[in-house]
């Protein structure tokens, strides 16, 4: 279409002057760049590198046919993708485009490459990147030779890594028009295509554009031969094309170092624990977890709430929450950490333990300015650790006495919840005293799960994972294993249990009707069946439905995050889960959980036996191993309780905020739907009390920088004040290491083999018998391990959810895997957990 379509008199004109303009170019080695430009290419957020055509060699008879093909590329189905993926609104193709095609001169180079003032590998801002080889540096761009790189450190002004590429071919002008590709000589493929002394003009270089544009800037440069020197090794460096780049993780400026300046650690909690999710916070996520965080340590004065970014040890950012490391280096060492993270997480072990984390460089010399013993006691001493010690107490004594004083306890906050429920909040004391109402009604259960947690339920499965990981036989190992799983009263595992009943509660037929994107639709007729108006449902199934929701209706995909859509006002979430039961393929988890808890209690039986037996060699140990098995028996299903908790306050909470924000949007405050979560609740308070407080422009500049976390492309778990992105080393590989196996960290027995799909989120389309691949899970994403054949995972260590879950249904898991970097949806995989490895498998593995 493009190459057809008539141009306007001003193009035409345009072109006609540009082709006289290049006419003496005839008579030499002149030839035309025709490079694409749109007005949302190359910006701050988006750069669409490699989607728009750039046409090379181009004489003057072929210009305005390279134009067009220029034009023709903003079609392209590469820029459609890329502007859906950048969640951009433009996507739609009968919109108005915006083009231009810039002609330029070529240069005829010797050496071409690219450049990044930032370590695009990395995200450091004081490392920059350099790629060459002969010739253009189309080579570079499209990969067809295997470029040298060079790594330059910006503060000592030297090369700190450099790998030379073989460069078996280089592109070069025609006089003909276009490129020809001509092989190097072998001696040159080898060869060094820069000096030492190019590098440093180079980085000189890239300095200057950086400082210019006030941000990392992605360059494409080119060393050409003088015009005006006789010395054909004299070479001139030229600057082609610079543009923002668009892929660099990005921290809040306050976290940030100066260039130099001595770098503080930063570990994201809220990835392996806590939130267990990398989805950005918004304001009102953050300070609501904030708040309830710093109240379940018994922390209420805001002036020294241990996320007050002055105290330097907890951040709380615009987006995410992070740690201080450099501040523990203080006292411990990265080898002592990666010890003691093993439970949490084998990935962050694996960080603690690389050169990466040099102890050198990130501990911290000397305590902040304002950290103090004084104000740090003040601090310790709010936190009642006296208190939860003494309530552990009768959990260690009698756990399984213990625990019916807690659920009544818990039941009479739940009470307190749903009558708070009911009545909703109080317009005149406003949404923020309803939320500090909500907390401190369930406060005496969340100091019950604490404690117990803490104090009994964490070395009972410390103790428990060495064994797993340490034991001197298989046996040992195994026998360990099984005492993982299998605990009763799980309030997660119930949900997920009345989720598969729900499931089979409506007829395969029905669920054919609806594929994953159009569950939407049954939502609707779910509810016209509830109010009457149709009757094409099982009665069954909506007096189930009406129980489930009436249980469950507060959890969503990011339960602690008030911005979270729930199961109550959003039943399409659950209906997708709903989904993810069905199918003679998936396994009921009421039996696949209690195979697991009676291998837990043959095992727990068969150690009281032993114990017995030797019992005279061993006096103490029976007594030991019978209170091990009634913690087992009774208090390790409350690992979940204090995050379902607060799971139900903020469901509660949320309700009334989406009323209010209802309100907002009639009444023209807010743009959009969603906006209000990018408010404090006291803003909202002050904001429903006068008319005239501007919420929009409040809202506006949070918003943008909540927009640029979504398009982050990945969410580190460790990661430094000058934005460096901290990995594990490379697996140390055996002689007899089998190509296409990828080590990890073994964290659920079993072995399986399915095909890969990467998920990032627990509402996307996942089938029955597929390996579930993710950076990390939560408990939202567990009706997604019911039909899974096996989980890999990124993040997560033998007590975080993926691992936990994985035991529970019987799936093979590993961890410690880089999913993104390693898998892609689709692999052919076999999963050990028995060794922590995955394989990937030719297709023909799977037709045999």
């Amino acid at each position: 279409m493009c190459h057809t379509m008539s141009l306007s008199q001003g193009q035409r004109m345009v072109l006609a002057n540009l082709e006289t303009e290049m006419k003496p170019w005839a008579s030499g080695m002149q030839l035309a760049a025709i490079r694409s430009s749109s007005p949302e290419e190359d910006g701050t957020g988006t750069s669409f590198a490699g989607a728009f055509e750039t046409k090379l060699g181009v004489k003057p008879d072929a210009l305005e046919d390279a134009v067009r093909s220029c034009l023709a590329s903003l079609f392209d189905y590469r820029v459609f993708t890329y502007k859906s993926e950048r969640h951009h609104d433009d996507t739609n193709i009968s919109k108005q485009p915006a083009f231009a095609a810039v002609v330029m001169e070529m240069i005829d180079s010797e050496i071409a490459g690219v450049a990044f003032s930032a370590n695009p590998l990395n995200s450091d801002r004081d490392e920059m990147v350099l790629d060459s080889s002969w010739g253009l540096g189309e080579s570079v761009v499209d990969g067809s030779v295997h470029a040298d790189r060079y790594v330059y450190d910006k503060i000592e002004s030297k090369i700190i890594e450099q790998s030379i590429g073989k460069k078996t071919q280089e592109k070069r002008m025609s006089k003909s028009g276009g490129i020809d590709t001509v092989a190097v000589d072998e001696d040159r493929q080898v060869q060094s295509s820069l000096t030492n002394e190019q590098v440093s003009e180079l980085a000189k270089l890239m300095l200057l554009v950086e400082e210019t544009y006030g941000m990392p800037m992605d360059v494409e440069w080119a060393f050409m031969r003088s015009k005006t020197s006789p010395d054909t090794k004299s070479l001139e460096l030229k600057l082609l094309q610079a543009r923002p780049i668009t892929t660099l993780h990005c921290i809040d400026d306050f976290m940030m170092t100066k260039p130099g300046e001595p770098r503080i650690l930063y570990y994201d909690y809220n990835i392996v624990s806590d939130a267990t999710t990398t989805t950005p916070f918004r304001t009102m996520d953050m300070k609501l977890y904030t708040k309830m965080s710093s109240t379940l340590m018994g922390i209420f004065d805001e002036d020294i709430i241990p996320y007050n970014n002055s105290m330097r040890f907890l951040f709380a950012a615009s987006t995410r929450q992070y740690g201080n490391v450099s501040m523990v280096f203080k006292y411990m060492t990265p080898e002592k950490c990666s010890e003691y993270t093993k439970l949490l997480d084998h990935y962050l072990a694996a960080i603690f333990a690389s050169k990466d984390c040099d102890h050198k460089k990130y501990r911290m010399k000397k305590l902040p300015k304002g950290v103090n013993l004084c104000n740090t006691w003040k601090l310790l001493r709010k936190i009642p650790i006296m208190t939860f010690y003494k309530l552990s107490k009768k959990y260690k004594s009698n756990p399984e006495k213990a625990k019916e004083t807690y659920l009544e306890i818990a039941k009479d906050g739940i009470s307190k919840l749903e009558q708070m429920k009911e009545r909703g909040f109080d317009v005149e004391k406003g949404l923020q005293a309803f939320a500090d109402e909500l907390i401190h009604a369930y406060l005496p259960a969340f100091y019950e799960e604490v404690a117990c947690i803490m104090f009994v339920v964490v070395p009972c499965f410390n103790a428990i994972e060495k064994k797993r990981r340490e034991g001197a036989t298989e046996q040992i190992r195994q026998e360990n294993d099984a005492l993982c799983s299998g605990y009763e009263g799980d309030e997660l595992m119930a949900m997920n249990i009345e989720m598969h009943k729900l499931a089979s509660e409506l007829p395969a037929s029905i669920w054919d009707e609806y594929q994953h994107d159009d569950l939407g639709k049954l939502a609707a007729r779910v509810k016209d069946n509830q109010e009457g108006k149709k009757s094409d449902l099982p009665p069954e199934f909506l007096k189930e439905w009406q129980l489930f929701m009436e249980l469950f209706d507060y959890d969503g995909q990011d339960q602690l995050f008030i911005s979270c859509p729930r199961y109550a006002d959003s039943p399409e979430l659950v209906l997708a889960k709903l989904k993810q039961n069905v199918g003679a393929t998936v396994k009921d988890p009421a039996i696949s959980h209690k195979e697991q808890a009676n291998k837990r209690r043959e095992v727990m039986e068969l150690h009281e036996q032993r114990a017995k037996n030797n019992r005279f060699l061993q006096p103490f140990a029976l007594g030991k191993i019978k209170k091990r098995n009634e913690i087992l028996e009774h208090l390790m299903c409350m690992r979940n309780a204090p995050k379902l908790g607060l799971a139900k306050i903020d469901g509660i909470l949320r309700a009334e905020v989406l009323k209010v924000e209802e309100e907002l949007l009639r009444n023209g405050r807010l743009e959009e739907a969603g906006d209000i979560f990018h408010l404090e609740l006291a803003e909202v308070d002050t904001g429903l009390r006068d008319e005239t407080f501007d919420l929009k422009s409040i809202i506006a500049p949070r918003k943008s920088v909540y927009q640029r976390a979504t398009r982050a492309t990945i969410c580190p778990i460790v990661v430094d004040s000058r934005c460096r992105i901290l990995k594990p080393d490379p697996p140390v590989l055996g002689d007899d290491h089998e190509e296409g196996t990828l080590i990890g960290a073994a964290v659920s027995p079993g072995v399986a083999r399915g095909r890969v799909r990467i998920i990032n989120n627990p509402n996307e389309k996942f089938e029955a018998g597929e390996v579930l691949a993710a950076f990390v899970t939560g408990p939202a994403w567990t009706p997604l391990f019911v039909g899974a054949s096996a989980v890999i995972l990124q993040i997560g260590g033998v007590l975080q959810h993926g691992a936990l879950c994985a035991r529970e249904y019987g799936k093979p898991a590993v961890s410690n895997i880089d999913v993104h970097a390693l898998l892609k949806t689709g692999d052919l995989v076999e999963v050990d957990g028995n060794t922590g490895t995955v394989r990937i498998l030719p297709d023909y593995v799977e037709q045999a």
